[in-house]
C-alpha cells in the first residue's frame, strides 16, 4: 500500500499556497515561483535516489551519474527559470516592465514565505524516506530509471501549471482562478504520486 502519511504531507504542503494567496497577497507569479522551487527539492532528493539507487554499480557510474543529473537538471532548472521571468515578471507589482533578473531574485528572497517552501521540502523528504527507502523501491530501480522521474513529474505538471497561470494573466488573476489553480497541482501531484508508488509496488 502506498504510505499514507507521504500523501497526507503532500496536500497539506500544497494547501499552503492559499495561506498564501489569502493572508499573503501571492498572485500567479509567486505561485508558479514558489512551484519552481518545489522542483528544486524534487531535485534534490531526484540526486539522493540516483546515488541510491547506483551504490551497487562502480565507482565512476556512481559518481558520474548524479554529477550530470546535477548539471542538466540544473541547466533545465535554469531555463525553466528564465520562462517564467520572461512571462510573469512584469505582472509582478513589486517588479514592473523594467525588471531584470537580479530584482527578481531579489523579489524571492524578501517574499516568498519560507514555511511553505519548509512544508515541500518535508513532504517530499517524507516520501523519500517511508517510499523510497522503506518500502524499498530503491531495488527495483535501475539508475537510469531513478534519474528520469524527476523530468516525468515536472514536465506534463508545470506546463499545465504555465498554461494554466498564462490564462489567469489575460483575465486579471480572479481569486476563483488562482484557487483553481492550486487544486489544479494538488490533483495532478496526487496522479503522479500515487501513479508512480503503485508501480513501483506492483514491481515488487
Amino acid at each position: 500500500m502506498i504510505g499514507r502519511l507521504s500523501l497526507v504531507l503532500l496536500v497539506a504542503a500544497n494547501l499552503l499556497p492559499l495561506a498564501g494567496v489569502f493572508f499573503w497577497d501571492w498572485d500567479v507569479f509567486f505561485l508558479l515561483l514558489l512551484f519552481w522551487c518545489e522542483n528544486v527539492i524534487i531535485g534534490l532528493f531526484g540526486i539522493a535516489r540516483l546515488v541510491v539507487a547506483a551504490s551497487n554499480d562502480t565507482l565512476k557510474e556512481g559518481l558520474f551519474l548524479p554529477l550530470f543529473f546535477l548539471v542538466h537538471y540544473g541547466g533545465f532548472m535554469f531555463g525553466h527559470f528564465m520562462v517564467l521571468f520572461g512571462m510573469y515578471s512584469s505582472n509582478a507589482e513589486a517588479l514592473g516592465t523594467s525588471a531584470q533578473p537580479e530584482d527578481y531574485y531579489r523579489l524571492v528572497l524578501d517574499n516568498l514565505n519560507w514555511v511553505a517552501i519548509a512544508a515541500l521540502f518535508i513532504s517530499h523528504g517524507w516520501s523519500f524516506i517511508e517510499n523510497f527507502m522503506g518500502r524499498s523501491e530503491y531495488e527495483r530501480l535501475s539508475p537510469m530509471q531513478a534519474m528520469s522521474l524527476p523530468y516525468k513529474r515536472m514536465a506534463i505538471t508545470h506546463v499545465a501549471l504555465i498554461l494554466g497561470g498564462f490564462f489567469l494573466i489575460k483575465n486579471g488573476q480572479p481569486l476563483a482562478g488562482l484557487i483553481i489553480l492550486i487544486l489544479m497541482k494538488i490533483a495532478l501531484d496526487i496522479t503522479f504520486h500515487q501513479k508512480e508508488h503503485r508501480k513501483l509496488g506492483v514491481a515488487a
